[in-house]
């Protein structure tokens, strides 16, 4: 293995944000994964596993530890409607897969960065599932997803594939990869976070720094230039604030904050 050490972390997130980590392995296939998870815990570090980076804010002080960049991706079809898929492919990759091969359901995901082991960790919201709607088992290792067994329709994929497109198409005018995703939860019984942002709060467009709360979509904030961690928190907190202020609560991250804040 190429452990490296003092690593940015920024080039392995959707937002360029993040600083260095300690130790560093660029893992490409499920041996390799695993065999970087046996480093971690056999010298006694803290891992952390980085897909996409695209729902992480990374300190800009880095992390602690061993950041293992999982790149494993394998896909093979069984029991002619099911996909086992290692951690590390990319969501778009597995969504083109499994309509080339007209297996069903998948299609809803598109644009979204992410890797599968993210999909499942993170139980990702499409059009009008969840991702776990779709899994069969997970092989683990250690608690941390090796690979995926996903169950899904057998079918002619014409329609589905003109439907990704369609999502593909709508999102990329108003969501911007060079992001985190949606940053909020949509508040129960209330409207969705980014028309908050927007219409409620007049927030869409404010900056902090190089960190902009995007002006196409209030609940993605975005990297300008050379944004920092601090930045993008201190947006964070100022929606937060004014939530609470103006309307007596705050919002639920839908971001994971990494590191030391």
């Amino acid at each position: 293995m190429d452990i490296q050490q003092n690593i940015p972390l920024a080039p392995y997130t959707t937002v360029k944000i993040g600083g260095p980590a300690d130790f560093f392995i660029h893992v490409h296939n499920s041996k390799e994964f695993i065999e970087a998870l046996e480093y971690g815990q056999k010298n006694n570090l803290p891992v952390t596993i980085l897909g996409n980076g695209s729902n992480v804010l990374i300190s800009d002080s880095g992390l602690r530890g061993l950041v293992i960049k999982n790149d494993s991706e394998k896909m093979e079809i069984f029991d002619e409607n099911k996909i086992k898929v290692s951690s590390g492919t990319q969501l778009a990759h597995l969504i083109n897969y499994s309509l080339d091969h007209n297996l069903l359901g998948l299609e809803e995901f598109a644009y979204i960065p992410s890797t599968v082991g993210g999909a499942v960790a993170g139980n990702i919201h499409g059009i009008r599932s969840h991702f776990s709607d779709y899994v069969d088992s997970i092989e683990k290792y250690n608690d941390f997803i090796i690979s995926v067994n996903l169950k899904l329709t057998p079918g002619d994929s014409t329609q589905a594939k003109i439907e990704a497109q369609e999502i593909i198409q709508k999102k990329s005018q108003i969501q911007s990869m060079l992001s985190l995703g949606s940053i909020f939860k949509n508040p129960e019984g209330k409207d969705p976070a980014g028309m908050i942002i927007d219409q409620q709060l007049h927030l869409k467009g404010y900056s902090v720094g190089d960190a902009q709360i995007s002006p196409t979509h209030g609940n993605f904030i975005v990297n300008t230039g050379h944004a920092t961690a601090k930045d993008y928190l201190a947006l964070i907190n100022l929606v937060q604030s004014q939530m609470q202020t103006k309307f007596g609560f705050q919002f639920e991250l839908e971001i994971k904050l990494l590191g030391e804040f």
